[in-house]
């Protein structure tokens, strides 16, 4: 066959190239190509130019070049410095295709040498491997996901081949239990099975060796399953999980152990916590006398704790129950409330709430408390799951405190009409006596009193109150019949200030009598002109106490000369009559001369006693 000379026909002395050969060349599947010595590429089979889309005097000398991706032009150093060492070499890169795509090769050559061993060129050949890199990168990148879902998840593998004697641990199975990795560089199994039961807990180690024997001595186990706790180095007590598969040959000996170990510290610690807030929940309900129950609205059948299930007198055996058979525990004037309630909560999702009657087992009437809430379970059906409580004792304690009030308001009552009675039968008669001796006003203060403990009984009111006074109120009304009465055509002003204020009846009528004698007292001494002012004026503190304030811009009994001094203690009935009723109540009075009197009654808070009580 003729020889002819490939390159760029420049007369230069190339190598002349046999016809056949490039023949062959060009029926070759692969693309293929020649080089000469100078590294400029000499000839490109058929497959290469196809694959190109290129004619030859495009591709040789360093045209071919243009087809590599520009990223990819570094991975041809070596083959510059395999040209010029004569040696072989390999080398990866993209190629551009005809259509532009970019394809991986594996681009080997070789020199070509003459008889003389001189180096005539290269020659090379280009296998497509952009499926195989796909491959590899995917199965890099599963690697990669792998090892981080390991170290997330920290999931350890390991693989115990019997045959060969070798234990192979993944990185994050060292990193489980805080040991070095080149306590598995032989994969010794004794080595590695030593370390690993050196890092168990001691109460586990027994069993978790007990556990490994009996997997590989049994002949029918095929999986191995063992929770135990890790002393771990850096992060102390740990729970570990394994699971794992052993592979037997046909005789049934243990071949291969292959499997996982996984933390579950984090597991057991909410574990822990739930068991321990159920605990907390039961012996709180217990202690709290509570019993839980739950109702299915799709089956309307319910369920309940022992407790509530005891309360209803329910027979545990016939658990859950049809609601109907809930229902006639109740008493028959409560089934239509339950009923009602039970409606209302299933067809607007809210709350339920009510007391009802029961029978028990023994036949006894209990009240049970209950309350309840439509919930959504995770698998998106609906439970009203509530809460109930006997409540019997505190009925029936209510109902004795309301026979003990009525009784105590029907003896209040007649006593109220008696000493109403009384009263008028007192004044009446100090009146007629007053008459009848032509000298009413000696019997003027004593009237005044008795006026005053009536008005003060007639406050009283005998309600669900009872006991207890308006002492504001009385004030009030105190002043103003005073206005209507006694001073009415005088100059005389009575202001009255006051604020709520609630008392019973021990502190009310005494402090009462008090302000009526103070009162009286103004009206008697301080204004023989029938002109001036008093002052009632009724405070509380943020404590409790009461303040009461009786003052005049008359001349008092004191020395007269309005000077600011602290007034003489006055004497006689009326003064003893004050002081003892303080003493009686714990109150401490302040008298002073002023241009007038001023008085402050101070009232300690309930309970409270007066530090030192005075005189008027």
């Amino acid at each position: 066959m003729e020889a002819i000379e490939t390159g760029s026909f420049d007369r230069t002395g190339r190598h002349r190239e046999d016809a056949g050969f490039l023949a062959a060349l060009d029926e070759a599947p692969l693309p293929m190509w020649l080089s000469g010595p100078d590294y400029e590429g000499t000839y490109f089979n058929t497959a290469w130019l196809d694959f190109r889309g290129r004619r030859l005097e495009q591709e040789i000398g360093g045209g071919w070049l243009t087809g590599i991706h520009p990223d990819d032009l570094p991975a041809l150093d070596g083959y510059a410095s395999a040209l010029s060492d004569g040696q072989p070499f390999q080398a990866e890169y993209r190629l551009r295709r005809h259509d532009g795509a970019w394809r991986w090769f594996l681009d080997t050559g070789k020199p070509r040498l003459d008889a003389q061993g001189r180096l005539l060129g290269y020659i090379g050949s280009c296998v497509d491997i952009t499926e195989r890199r796909e491959t590899l990168q995917a199965l890099a990148h599963a690697q990669d996901r792998l090892e981080l879902a390991q170290e997330g998840a920290a999931l350890g593998l390991y693989d115990w081949d019997m045959t060969a004697g070798r234990v192979t641990w993944s990185e994050q199975m060292f990193r489980l239990y805080g040991l070095s990795p080149d306590l598995g560089a032989q994969g010794d199994p004794d080595t590695l099975i030593a370390a690993w039961m050196g890092q168990l807990h001691p109460e586990d180690r027994a069993r978790c060796a007990a556990d490994l024997r009996e997997c590989l001595d049994s002949d029918e186990m095929e999986r191995l399953t063992m929770s135990f706790r890790v002393m771990h180095p850096e992060t102390g007590l740990r729970w570990i999980e394994g699971r794992g598969r052993l592979a037997r040959d046909a005789q049934g000996r243990p071949v291969r152990l292959t499997g996982v170990n996984f933390d579950t510290t984090e597991q057991h610690r909410r574990e822990e916590a739930r068991a321990r807030a159920a605990m907390l929940l039961r012996m709180s309900a217990d202690l709290a006398d509570l019993g839980s129950w739950e109702l299915d609205p799709a089956t309307r059948k319910i369920t309940a704790c022992p407790r509530a299930a005891a309360l209803f007198g329910l027979p545990e055996d016939e658990a859950p129950w049809p609601l109907a058979a809930v229902l006639a525990r109740l008493a028959p004037e409560d089934r239509e409330a339950m009923r009602a309630q039970l409606r209302a909560v299933l067809e607007e999702d809210a709350e339920t709430a009510g007391v009802y009657r029961v029978r028990d087992a023994e036949g006894r009437t209990r009240w049970l408390s209950t309350r309840g809430r439509m919930v959504r379970l995770f698998d998106g059906s609906t439970r009203l799951i509530g809460a109930l409580t006997d409540v019997t004792a505190e009925r029936q304690r209510e109902a004795e405190r309301e026979a003990e009030l009525e009784r105590r308001r029907i003896l209040l009552s007649e006593l109220n009409h008696r000493m109403k009675n009384n009263l008028h039968l007192i004044l009446s008669m100090l009146r007629l006596e007053a008459h009848r001796s032509g000298r009413p006003e000696c019997f003027e203060a004593a009237t005044k009193r008795i006026e005053a403990v009536a008005d003060l009984h007639a406050q009283l009111g005998f309600g669900e109150d009872a006991g207890r006074l308006r002492f504001d109120a009385y004030l009030e009304e105190m002043a103003e019949k005073l206005r209507r009465s006694a001073l009415e055509g005088t100059d005389i002003a009575l202001d009255c200030t006051t604020v709520p204020v609630d008392l019973d009846l021990g502190r009310a009528v005494p402090l009462g009598l008090v302000v009526n004698e103070l009162v009286t007292n103004a009206l008697k001494y301080a204004f023989p002109a029938n002109r001036g002012r008093i002052g009632l004026r009724l405070e509380t503190a943020q404590d409790g106490a009461i303040r009461v304030i009786v003052s005049d811009d008359g001349i008092g009994p004191g020395d007269g000369a309005g000077n600011d001094a602290e007034a003489e203690p006055a004497s006689g009935l009326g003064a003893g009559l004050v002081t003892g009723l303080c003493a009686q109540i714990g109150a401490r009075i302040e008298s002073r001369s002023l241009p007038g009197m001023r008085h402050e009654i101070h009232l300690p808070p309930q309970g409270e006693a007066a530090a030192s009580p005075g005189a008027a």
